[in-house]
């Protein structure tokens, strides 16, 4: 097997919107720098998500200077959020069992969201001064939280792993459809499924904590918002486990830094699969 590294890295800056890809990243507590420290909330301040609003593919991000520029492709208008963009009263909000309280962002973005999609909704950003605790079995010297990923910092899979799940669905599968933050070449396909610890790079260590289930999201194409069941029955088929689908493995950081495209992955320690 050839040597193991990182063949790309993407972040999603508002939770369940369109990904950034980026040549290298910052890693903080909270997982990659810009991750999912945005996300959307619906009156009732519970988050939204493409499981049940699959239209929200229409939204693309584009990084630019001192910010992201949100575009919406349906109705081709455009608004820049700004990185030092005015914030508002804090607010409780839920993403599945836990409660956090997040900034409102103002500016009009709540305006902006609930004017294309329908519905009252606001754009909160993580508060650095409440954090979203992980599990106490999930923490490392580095990390006791996570951003609004649906669990743990950063999730990361391979291109062989996607490989076999395109193959067993016999047709071309879009990796972004797993909402990875990184892909690596050059391993064994699901191979980081037993990885308990990885160094990226020099001085980069990670735990893998916990493999990821996965639900109906990956049946939504990421590049229109239209639904093909025929994705997760193809995954299901050869990778189910107690009665969850699993595809990629979410790590915490153990030391934080930077990390870039190409960087070289050694497996310091290795674990039992799922299955």
């Amino acid at each position: 097997m050839s040597e193991k590294r990182i063949h790309s890295i993407t972040i999603y800056p508002i939770k369940s919107l369109g990904p950034v890809h980026v040549q290298e990243a910052w890693v903080e507590p909270s997982g990659l720098r810009g991750d999912r420290r945005y996300m959307l909330v619906d009156a009732n301040h519970q988050f939204i998500t493409q499981r049940t609003r699959p239209e929200l593919t229409r939204f693309t991000l584009h990084e630019q200077e001192g910010g992201f520029l949100v575009k919406d492709l349906l109705t081709n208008s455009q608004k820049f959020l700004a990185h030092d963009v005015a914030l508002g009263p804090h607010v409780s909000v839920h993403i599945w069992d836990d409660k956090v309280f997040a900034a409102q962002v103002l500016d009009d973005w709540a305006s902006w969201f609930s004017d294309r999609l329908g519905e009252k909704c606001f754009l909160v950003v993580q508060d650095p001064a409440h954090v979203r605790e992980i599990q106490e079995k999930y923490q490392t010297e580095g990390s006791a939280q996570s951003s609004f990923a649906d669990a743990l910092p950063i999730l990361l899979c391979s291109e062989a792993s996607f490989a076999a799940v395109a193959d067993a669905l016999g047709e071309e599968l879009n990796p972004l459809r797993f909402r990875a933050n990184v892909q690596v070449s050059g391993s064994a396909g699901f191979e980081e499924d037993t990885w308990a610890e990885i160094q990226i790079g020099e001085v980069q260590r990670w735990k893998g904590a916990k493999p990821c289930a996965r639900c109906q999201l990956v049946n939504v194409n990421p590049a229109d918002g239209t639904q093909d069941v025929r994705t997760l029955r193809a995954l299901a088929s050869f990778r189910t486990f107690g009665n969850k689908v699993y595809f990629g493995q979410q790590f915490v950081p153990i030391s934080l830094g930077k990390i870039r495209v190409g960087d070289l992955i050694q497996v310091i320690q290795t674990k039992d699969a799922v299955y």
